[in-house]
């Protein structure tokens, strides 16, 4: 489930909205629908002037199927000219805080005048330089599996637990004409005292959609998958010549749905960076420097956000779930604009 900047991003890539719709590797998002406890239904999307002069801003945007989604990047990366080496990096080598090369698992060593750590939660290089992380909430896990049949509306469906001290959440995303990924998210030790009393992670996920009795469970669901996490961001994100990228320098919890944006805002900064770098680089300090503030600044408004009004139960509990969603909401639209 992407964000309303995603098509604008994807785009300059060649991946039209309208193009991965029609490839079936996607589904148009028009809005959010929330669904309570108690059975209200809560409809979000972008107001109509959004995209009206001077803001000019998109108000539809793309559920993905993330294998055809991916493997489509992976085609336009190669068709840019980016040469793949499909081995993983073991060591890095750092020396005054500058990377001076890579070493993968077979003993190959890379060296560049530039390095972008885009390595997920591994932090690659964030490791390296003993960088640690600021961290929100709990650890959570996700549950997911897909049903074989479309959602009744062109829209991410939340379900959302508001009796729960700490929120708990389920979502419908149509990823395809006739499938969609249904999940579910709870705190990490929930998940551990459910799988103490039950004999599979499959047993638990049914236990689990429990929480949400207006969700139509999978009649046959394919394979269970689960991923814990945690959000965080980065102390620190770029260093003399690298910068990390993605779910390496930060990650915002996915409640947000803005993952994958997040990850091609760094993406395409970082390349502006290196381009720019290469041809003023007294200009390479103030450019780290002003991408190290703005994606920990990002990163630290949305999780602040998301913890403070939904996640844990007193100004939810004060505002009402609506409002607490609503302030949320504004608040991301206009920080993703």
């Amino acid at each position: 489930s992407l964000d309303w900047s995603a098509p604008k991003l994807l785009s300059q890539v060649g991946l039209d909205r309208d193009t991965v719709v029609a490839s079936g590797a996607g589904t148009y998002k028009r809005e959010v629908h929330g669904i309570t406890s108690s059975g209200r239904r809560l409809v979000a999307g972008p107001p109509r002037w959004f995209r009206s002069w001077p803001l000019r801003f998109e108000n539809v945007t793309l559920h993905v199927d993330r294998e055809q989604f991916d493997q489509r990047l992976l085609e336009a990366a190669v068709d840019a000219g980016v040469e793949f080496v499909w081995e993983r990096i073991h060591t890095v080598q750092l020396v005054d805080d500058r990377v001076r090369g890579c070493s993968t698992s077979s003993g190959t060593s890379h060296e560049a005048d530039w390095y972008v750590d885009a390595s997920g939660r591994s932090r690659l290089i964030g490791k390296a330089a003993h960088i640690g992380t600021r961290r929100w909430g709990l650890q959570r896990i996700g549950i997911w599996t897909r049903r074989a049949s479309p959602t009744p509306v062109e829209g991410t469906v939340l379900h959302l637990d508001d009796t729960a001290d700490d929120l708990v959440w389920a979502w419908e995303i149509p990823i395809g004409r006739d499938r969609t990924s249904v999940g579910v998210v709870l705190p990490l030790d929930e998940f551990k005292t459910l799988r103490r009393e039950e004999a599979s992670v499959d047993k638990v996920f049914s236990r689990a959609l429990g929480h949400f009795p207006n969700l139509e469970p999978p009649a046959s669901p394919g394979p269970v998958m689960t991923r814990v996490y945690q959000p965080n961001v980065s102390e620190r994100v770029v260093g003399p010549n690298w910068m990390m990228v993605g779910e390496a320098a930060c990650l915002i919890d996915p409640l947000s749905s803005i993952g994958v944006t997040t990850a091609f805002r760094h993406g395409t900064e970082a390349a502006k960076i290196i381009t720019q770098s290469l041809e003023e680089p007294d200009a390479a300090h103030r450019l780290l420097s002003g991408y190290d503030q703005r994606v920990r600044g990002v990163a630290v408004l949305y999780n602040d956000a998301l913890d403070t009004l939904l996640y844990r139960e007193g100004l939810r509990r004060r505002l009402g779930i609506k409002q607490a969603a609503r302030a949320y909401v504004i608040l991301g639209y206009l920080a993703n604009a």
